[in-house]
């Protein structure tokens, strides 16, 4: 469904141009209140051919400076950066990858069973199909400010937007440490608020 007069006053550029809806979390952050110098305010373009200073096209932008011949649509598909992680749990999002090998990571801990937790990435444009594996060199190390293990290894080998498609997210399991005397009072992190960092 596509409307281009009604909802919120925002809508949000993604960085392949195209234009949607905000979600409810996107409406509560940018009606939240922040002190001109806060460096966590939202980004909101002047115009629709604004860019970022990295070149890039996507950000939030008020509802009146949409061209009239670009479509608002309303979909729950969001893209994501690679310079940040996300929820294990947005599956059918979308990832900007250009070619190369990288770790993936999950947040929170350094205490992991991994089970059956898998993912999969669709290139947008072949429909080809890529996989990252399971590596047994864990290594631990602190990303974003939090506790970060490394459980797979992502390769790369073409340039393009891929849909990530999680399966069996339940079975990804995190605690803060790795110490055994640790679990004594250590509780698991909450799976719905685990996340993962491809980098």
């Amino acid at each position: 469904m596509e409307t281009n007069n009604d909802g919120f006053e925002y809508v949000y550029v993604e960085i392949d141009g195209t234009v949607r809806e905000l979600d409810k979390g996107e409406i509560e952050y940018l009606e939240t209140k922040f002190e001109p110098s806060d460096g966590a305010r939202p980004y909101i373009k002047s115009s629709y051919y604004q860019l970022t200073p990295d070149k890039k096209i996507l950000g939030f932008l008020h509802r009146d400076k949409v061209p009239e011949n670009i479509k608002i649509s309303k979909t729950e598909l969001r893209f994501l950066e690679l310079r940040f992680p996300f929820s294990i749990h947005n599956s059918g999002q979308i990832i900007e990858l250009p070619v190369g090998i990288y770790s993936v990571k999950v947040l929170g801990g350094w205490e992991v069973s991994i089970g059956d937790f898998s993912f999969s990435l669709k290139n947008r444009e072949t429909n080809k199909i890529i996989s990252p594996k399971n590596t047994d060199w864990r290594v631990q190390s602190y990303e974003f400010g939090e506790r970060a293990k490394k459980i797979m290894v992502l390769d790369v080998p073409e340039y393009g937007y891929y849909y990530i498609r999680l399966k069996n997210q339940q079975d990804l399991k995190v605690r803060p440490s790795n110490l055994i005397f640790t679990r004594l009072w250590e509780k698991q992190i909450p799976n719905q608020d685990l996340r993962i960092w491809i980098g």
